[in-house]
């Protein structure tokens, strides 16, 4: 399955049909990896398809979203027990978020690779009592992402076809990611080129490689009168 799915590609998931916008791919320290991929439904819903992969064992699906309230996060620094921590940063061993009890499963450490980048995260995760949700605090380079997913077969995934156009290729991300330095050096590099061909063509340039005939050269002494029967005569 994780050699099916690309940038592009589409497949059929709880009635609904998704498309694959990006891709990542998370190498953890314990020798495992992650590799995840960022769907978007026909109504606009943004969710995430993670496939872990270990070496000996079966692959393990999983579907998120993407929890934009975290600040619960912040009253959690006070603890004095029962916590784990990144750094300075505490974060409790227990978690009651939308009215589910997690309870802290384990950490990893890894490498994220995404088109021509890598970063570095730390990632907190939980389960509720049944293992039927999962919980998970990502450290980034600037950033901390929480997010809640379920477990899923690789049964529930069905009809993958290869996506069309070019609009989902990674040279594109990097256009875009990059457009303003872009802008900026085709403006330098146009610039120059126009001072170039100015030097070149200038009133002052005597260079008798050129042939121009409308030029009044007064080094030697002809030019074109204003009443001049004749253009460059």
């Amino acid at each position: 399955m994780a050699e099916e799915l690309k940038r592009g590609y589409t497949f059929f998931y709880n009635n609904t049909t998704w498309k694959v916008t990006k891709t990542y791919i998370i190498k953890w320290d314990d020798g495992t990896k992650t590799n995840e991929y960022q769907v978007k439904s026909r109504q606009g819903i943004v969710q995430y398809l993670e496939i872990e992969i270990a070496k000996g064992k079966k692959d393990t699906y999983s579907f998120w979203s993407i929890e934009p309230k975290h600040s619960f996060l912040q009253k959690t620094q006070g603890l004095t027990k029962d916590f784990v921590s990144i750094g300075k940063v505490k974060f409790p061993k227990n978690i009651s978020y939308q009215g589910v009890d997690y309870e802290f499963d384990e950490r990893n450490d890894g490498k994220c690779k995404y088109d021509f980048e890598t970063e570095r995260v730390n990632c907190l995760e939980y389960t509720n009592a049944d293992d039927t949700k999962f919980l998970a605090l990502e450290f980034w380079d600037d950033e901390i992402e929480v997010s809640t997913g379920i477990p899923i077969k690789k049964s529930d995934i069905s009809q993958i076809k290869p996506g069309v156009g070019i609009l989902e290729t990674p040279i594109l991300d990097f256009i875009w990611k990059y457009i303003q330095y872009i802008i900026f050096g085709l403006f330098f590099l146009v610039m120059f080129l126009v001072t170039q061909c100015s030097n070149r063509n200038s009133w002052n340039n005597d260079s008798q490689s050129l042939n121009d005939s409308t030029k009044v050269n007064r080094s030697n002494g002809y030019y074109r009168s204003r009443n001049s029967g004749g253009f460059g005569k």
